[in-house]
């Protein structure tokens, strides 16, 4: 008579085996995980471009307000919207002034 044997697993042996199992799950995840952060990081990259974009439009924007308001039709604009005086200053009082600041 033949005996039969129990293919028996000991405790070391399933620990291995659920160990490797484990294991391969998570190397199945480790591309996942990169793919993930270099989508995040491809999006924040496009967030900073756009964002550097709109500030250079604000900075272009700023730049012409400013030299407009500068200009002689600025100030012919805002003399006549404010009702303000427009009084020359006398060049030699300015020179004065000039030289007792300094």
């Amino acid at each position: 008579m033949e005996k039969t044997r129990k293919l028996g697993m000991t405790l070391t042996t399933k620990a291995v085996v659920l160990s490797l199992i484990v294991l391969t799950f998570l190397m199945m995840l480790i591309p996942v995980y990169q793919i993930g952060k270099n989508h995040e990081y491809r999006i924040r990259i496009a967030n900073a471009k756009e964002t550097i974009v709109q500030l250079e439009d604000m900075q272009r924007t700023l730049k012409s307000e400013i030299s407009y308001s500068r200009s002689p039709e600025a100030l012919i604009e805002n003399v006549v919207e404010y009702s303000l005086q427009y009084d020359e200053i006398d060049p030699s009082a300015a020179i004065l002034v000039a030289k007792a600041e300094v």
